[in-house]
């Protein structure tokens, strides 16, 4: 069997190439085929971290179990009510990028008991699959999320968000009053089994973290703030603001779930290399909760 390398695939490395064409097959026997050369790039002996060129031929010079073949996408049947529900949620897309104002509760990728998330939903939706989205929100997080329709473009945006060129701002609703009108919150980060602790110095494991905040509006025993990541770590603006004493409205985690959501909305991005902003209004929800 051979592949010849189209522009999807140009700059990816060989093993993770190998992953995908050949699902069932373990990465160690992968290595093992192409360290003894029953693996060949353009008939050659390679590398596992060699990167693809486009038109470059990999053959693979044993058979291939029809089950290792690269699986096809799972279909998942979808009513017509899911599609103008994603519909209506698709704020933005073109031939490259799919923008998606996610609900709150919902997951984003299959797995711990769930059978598919907004990710397996929108591959199915667009018949497409090699759509992926590049950034990821917590399952209680709402808001905007960033996919790519091939993996050229998931390269490209994965670049920029790392390089830290995607902006993105949030709506926060969180419990009393926060004095401060604008404050920055810069601390260290360290995952503990399935949580997030905040540490004044540096220890092993622990990542610098920093976020900007400044109030919009205040109601009875809260304030609406808007966040921006300078980073980006796991539950990063839900520990933060836990720690300094006002946790996020409906936050079960890090705050107290007496809210039937959480109040974490992401309503801004802009991507300057695909000149692309957004910005989404106040939800009506959050407005309601601060006239209570």
């Amino acid at each position: 069997m051979e592949y010849i390398i189209d522009k999807e695939y140009s700059d990816v490395r060989l093993d993770k190439f190998l992953r995908k064409k050949l699902p069932n097959m373990a990465l160690t026997e992968i290595f093992k085929a192409i360290r003894v050369g029953k693996i060949k790039v353009n008939g050659k002996k390679s590398k596992e971290n060699y990167r693809l060129q486009e038109n470059d031929v990999v053959k693979l010079f044993f058979e291939v179990k029809v089950e290792e073949k690269e699986s096809k996408l799972k279909s998942i049947n979808l009513k017509n009510s899911d599609i103008d529900k994603i519909k209506e949620s698709i704020v933005y897309e073109d031939e490259r990028v799919l923008i998606y104002n996610k609900d709150s509760n919902v997951v984003m990728h299959k797995g711990s008991g769930h059978d598919y998330g907004v990710s397996e939903i929108i591959k199915e939706y667009l018949k497409n699959p090699n759509f992926n989205f590049v950034n990821r929100i917590d399952k209680a997080t709402s808001g905007l999320v960033i996919g790519a329709k091939s993996l050229v473009v998931t390269r490209e945006l994965a670049e920029e968000i790392r390089e830290r060129r995607v902006d993105k701002k949030y709506y926060i609703l969180v419990d009393g009053i926060v004095k401060k009108r604008d404050f920055i919150i810069k601390s260290y980060l360290k995952k503990i089994d399935d949580r997030v602790i905040e540490l004044d110095k540096k220890e092993d494991g622990a990542k610098e973290s920093i976020s900007y905040f400044k109030v919009l509006d205040y109601g009875d025993n809260c304030t609406l703030l808007e966040g921006r990541l300078g980073s980006g770590r796991t539950h990063q603006l839900r520990v933060q603001l836990s720690a300094m004493g006002h946790y996020i409205l409906g936050d079960t985690r890090y705050g107290k779930g007496k809210e039937k959501k959480m109040y974490l909305f992401s309503h801004y991005l802009k991507i300057d290399k695909y000149d692309i902003e957004i910005k989404l209004p106040l939800p009506k929800e959050y407005r309601a909760r601060l006239s209570k």
